[in-house]
């Protein structure tokens, strides 16, 4: 065992002798027994690892991943994890579906080491030295250890049946470097850095298995066994016959295990894990690629499920091909062999480990090509390139997308991936590719402000964010640099940095410093502002003169990243001449040597500019910056040459407007504008002309920490008021131009957010020949929690309005706030909420009893009539008996109960409100509490109320009164019941904001 660890340090210590001294690494070279017990789903095994100081530093301890510990019980930061995406299974975990590790006993030079599990984290563990470890010096540690394989449905780690994946599977110690320990509990979201060394593995289990694993195979009678299993595999294939499309062959049952075992041995040095995989039914191909520069032979070899044959076909050409080209861009692949097999990982469509990958169910073949070679590219970035993906996962993930992407639109020019995936060419979609599925994806949450920095920290990205921003919108900054350099120099610059920082961990500095030593270019712009902040990218053009034959194009930079940028002269869609910008010119002249008819920014659009609305200029047309009208039904795509609109049929229906038919006319679609809007205009039999609402507003991103936009805004909306007044039509109009402030911490997955919105009234109503002028706003601040149990909101918001026709004034602050938590009760997961809400007037001067019922606070929520600001959508906004009375928000007082007109302030109002969902009824169900006081004139009355309710998200609620004080319910709280049934509804036809919630999750 001594004389393998030792010959195995040969390997990798030289590496240490390369490095500058201003920089080290740790060094830990393995030996590793291991039996699989596949009836029980055990690990049982032994590890000794060489743990050698390179560091300055003296160690008193290591610390050492448990991670098999993650799977044991709720409380575990991967348990916690999945539950907050929405997956209880860990929360919940049963007998069945647990794994651990156990039977640890650590001894260092045959010395017993005391250990001890980390206080927040059984998956760490801190094991302390018998003697201080110094610099230069080594330990060797072992144990023994037990690993009950953990279902295959949690994470990466388990089993389905007797298919095996066995990751992280050994005690493992962690990074120690410049910036000290790196102990880290196991996450699906949020992946590894482990240091770097050799591993000496043997791996017994029933004879019958097959295995995919990492290093270099030393077993001869296992590789004769791989080498006749390849050949019934290319027959296999071989009897295929054509394919239409894609076939699921149905499930492949698994055989008896063998009574007999074998015992496999790999060997690998310069790698930082070591995974296997094991399925007896498991059917392969192998194959040979050569890489491109130093023309070395490296097998190639795929293991795959029978009934997933169809798919799998062509999967040695996908590895070479994968192989290869990620060898051309970056430097060759410097291990053996490369192995692709067929898994059953939930983690999701792939994981890699050095030398191995894992796929998960692929839907076709260019799925299956897609995810294994994004998978084999992990080889660099991630196995060679050592980086820490916790921390800085972009270097791993966004870094490898580059290459995945470059990979399709180098082989398959002409696909059509995206157009496909929507549809094909309907909705504005013809002709999106695989590189424009990363373009738009990006560009749209980036438009919704729910983007978060590139540079941020793989745990506390948001869902969408992980995939979108780390792994999307960091393979276009890079692919922008690429455009801007060329692919001579861009590629010359990453092999530079593969060349001296492969085998070695890579910090976002160390990638900087060598692509600008390589370049001779100054990066501030893309690892600045790109990759440490939000900014976005957005040139125009700002002015074409052509004069004496020549054409002087100023482009101007209205974003907020101080990139270069290219300028096109076209010819129809074909690019004659483009020269760029400097990185850093605000404002830059260039001049083309001839006249040209059209100009284009970006005509390859191979930058990931959010607002590309500004980039065209057409001497032929009328309005020379303004691209061509083009309308089409529903939504789509918003294409950068055409001044895209989209109308859909609209019907609605209220007491007064009676039947309303028209339509929605918009600009929202996929990667949308900054500036938005919808116009909603509808016939309406009621009032025998047309009604409806529209919004124009314009989003400022900032590039400010925490301002994520300013919000400029017009909302109107105009409908037919109540019946007839006087025989003459009734009708409001009202126009609110507002301005919002979205504050919030982008580097956190859940962080609070806070609106400050300032908005305008200006409100006509016409009764008859009557004419109600109002004017005011409001100042409010919003601020906001979510994650999955709970949701807090809070709001204080500062009202005034003056009615111009009888002098009429009010003034108010108001507070309150909501806090929803989520519980668990026989099975099921229910709601309650507790609702808290302060108001007073400070200015109040009415004339009339009915504009002190008006503009006082309602205790049961306000109805159509208070609606002051004209904030929400009412069936009978005016209604003053029968079932529409009853319609009102949930504000104010927030009484589930009272409509009664009396039971409103113009003073003081206090409320609480709870509702609790029963765990033993559908979902929705609960019960409602409601109690509050008014208080007026220096008397203070108290209510309360009780009863059950129906809801529906804060879409439409129903609530039924079973008990109230007498000053609600009167004599007999079931006199007139209907009257006390009240229900809200809250619509809102195009609502950004809901966008927002649901991709903020």
């Amino acid at each position: 065992m001594k004389k393998r660890l030792s010959l195995f340090s040969a390997l990798t210590i030289s590496l240490t002798f390369a490095f500058s001294q201003d920089y080290w690494q740790q060094e830990v070279n393995y030996n590793i027994q291991v039996t699989l017990d596949d009836q029980a789903h055990f690990l049982h095994g032994h590890v000794a690892f060489e743990y050698i100081n390179h560091s300055p530093d003296a160690l008193d301890f290591i610390y050492v991943h448990l991670w098999p510990n993650a799977y044991d019980n709720g409380n575990t930061a991967l348990a916690k994890q999945l539950y907050q995406d929405g997956n209880d299974i860990m929360k919940y975990i049963t007998e069945e579906n647990r794994g651990y590790i156990d039977s640890l006993h650590f001894k260092g030079d045959e010395i017993d080491l005391k250990w001890e599990f980390d206080p927040e984290h059984i998956d760490i563990a801190k094991v302390h030295l018998s003697k201080p470890l110094k610099s230069g010096q080594r330990v060797t540690i072992q144990t023994p250890f037990r690993v009950k394989i953990p279902s295959g449905k949690i994470s990466r780690l388990g089993h389905v049946g007797e298919s095996y994946q066995i990751t992280q599977w050994y005690p493992k110690p962690a990074v120690y470097d410049k910036n000290g320990w790196h102990q880290m509990p196991y996450l699906t979201q949020g992946e590894f850095y482990s240091e770097y060394g050799s591993f000496d593995v043997e791996i017994t289990l029933p004879k019958n298995y097959v295995v995919g694993a990492t290093g270099d195979l030393q077993t001869a009678t296992e590789i004769q066994f791989l080498d006749s299993l390849a050949e019934e595999g290319q027959q296999l294939i071989d009897g295929l016959g054509p394919q239409k499309g894609f076939k699921r062959g149905g499930v492949t049952p698994f055989p008896a295990s063998s009574s007999e075992t074998k015992t496999l041995r790999y060997l690998q040095s310069n790698v930082h894990d070591f995974a296997w995989f094991a399925d007896k039914r498991y059917a392969v191909l192998k194959g040979q690629v050569a890489l491109p520069h130093s023309k070395k032979l490296v097998t190639s070899c795929a293991m795959f499920v029978p009934s997933n044959a169809a798919v799998w076909k062509n999967s040695i050409e996908y590895i070479n091909d994968g192989t290869y080209y990620y060898s051309l861009w970056n430097g060759d692949y410097p291990y053996n062999h490369v192995t692709a097999v067929d898994g059953t990982i939930s983690a999701g469509g792939g994981m890699e480990y050095p030398n191995v990958t894992v796929i998960g169910n692929a839907s076709s073949e260019l799925e299956l090509e897609i995810v294994i070679v994004h998978e084999v590219g992990h080889n660099w970035f991630y196995g060679i390139l050592g980086s820490n993906e916790r921390d800085h996962g972009w270097m791993d993930e966004g870094l490898n997308t580059l290459n995945e992407v470059r990979y399709i639109m180098t082989k398959y020019p002409e696909n059509t991936y995206l157009a496909d995936m929507l549809g094909g060419g309907g909705f504005n979609f013809h002709g999106l590719c695989y590189h424009d599925f990363n373009d738009v994806t990006y560009r749209t949450v980036a438009a919704l402000g729910v983007d978060q920095p590139i540079q941020t920290h793989s745990a506390e990205f948001r869902s969408i964010n992980y995939g979108v921003i780390m792994y999307q919108k960091t393979g276009l900054v890079f692919d922008y640099l690429k455009y801007y350099l060329g692919e001579d120099r861009f590629d010359d610059a990453m092999r530079s940095y593969y060349d001296e920082w492969k085998f070695k961990h890579p910090q976002p500095d160390d990638i900087r410093k060598s692509l600008e030593k390589s370049t001779g270019e100054d990066l501030g712009w893309l690892f600045e502002q790109l990759i440490e902040k939000t900014n976005h990218v957005d040139f125009k053009i700002q002015r074409v003169r052509q004069k004496n034959g020549k054409t002087e194009v100023v482009l101007k930079n209205v974003g907020n990243v101080d990139g270069p940028m290219p300028v096109s002269a076209m010819n129809a869609d074909e690019v004659v001449v483009t020269q760029w910008t400097k990185p850093g010119v605000k404002k830059e002249k260039l001049i083309f040597d001839q006249t040209y008819t059209a100009f284009r920014i970006d005509p390859m659009q191979q930058i990931p500019e959010v607002n590309r609305q500004n980039n065209n200029w057409n001497k032929e047309q009328l309005l020379n910056k303004i691209e061509p009208l083009n309308y089409r039904m529903f939504v789509g795509y918003n294409r950068a040459d055409e001044n895209n609109h989209f109308v859909l049929p609209l019907v609605g229906a209220n007491a007064y407007d009676k039947f309303m038919i028209g339509g929605l006319f918009h600009n929202f679609a996929l990667a949308p504008n900054n500036f938005r809007y919808f116009v909603a205009p509808m016939y309406s039999v009621g009032r025998n002309m047309v009604s409806g609402i529209g919004e124009l507003s314009y989003y400022k991103f900032s590039k400010n920490d925490r301002l994520k936009y300013t919000q400029y805004g017009l909302s109107v909306k105009s409908f037919k008021d109540e019946d007839s007044f006087d025989g003459n039509q009734s009708f409001f109009a009202v126009a609110s131009p507002y301005v919002t402030w979205l504050l919030t911490n982008e580097q956190k997955r859940n962080p609070w957010e806070h609106r400050i919105t300032l908005l305008s009234l200006n409100k006509r109503t016409a009764r008859g020949t009557t004419m109600v002028d109002e004017l005011g706003g409001y100042l409010s601040y919003r601020t906001n929690f979510k994650n999955r149990d709970n949701v807090l909101v809070a709001q204080i918001r500062n009202d005034y309005v003056e009615n111009m026709t009888n002098g009429d004034q009010m003034g108010r602050i108001t507070a309150d706030g909501t806090y929803q938590y989520r519980y668990k009760k026989q099975g099921k997961s229910r709601w309650m909420e507790v609702r808290g809400f302060v108001g007073g007037n400070y200015l109040f001067e009415t004339s009339t009893g009915g504009n002190a019922y008006r503009y006082g606070m309602a205790l049961g929520g306000m109805n159509g009539f208070q609606d002051v600001f004209v904030e929400e959508y009412f069936l009978n906004r005016t209604a003053t008996s029968g079932l529409f009375q009853n319609q009102r928000v949930e504000n104010m007082g927030g009484f589930r109960t009272t409509s009664d007109e009396t039971l409103m302030s113009i003073g003081w109002m206090a409320s609480t409100n709870v509702f609790v969902e029963l765990p033993f009824a559908f979902k929705g169900l609960g019960v409602f509490t409601d109690a509050g006081m008014i208080v007026a004139n220096g008397a203070r009355t108290g209510f309360a109320n009780t009863g059950l309710g129906f809801r529906i998200s804060d879409v439409f609620g129903v609530y039924f009164p079973l008990w109230a004080t007498e000053n609600i319910a009167g004599s007999n709280l079931f006199d007139n019941y209907g009257d006390k049934i009240r229900f809200s509804l809250h619509l809102n036809i195009v609502n950004s904001g809901k966008i927002r919630d649901v991709l903020m999750r």
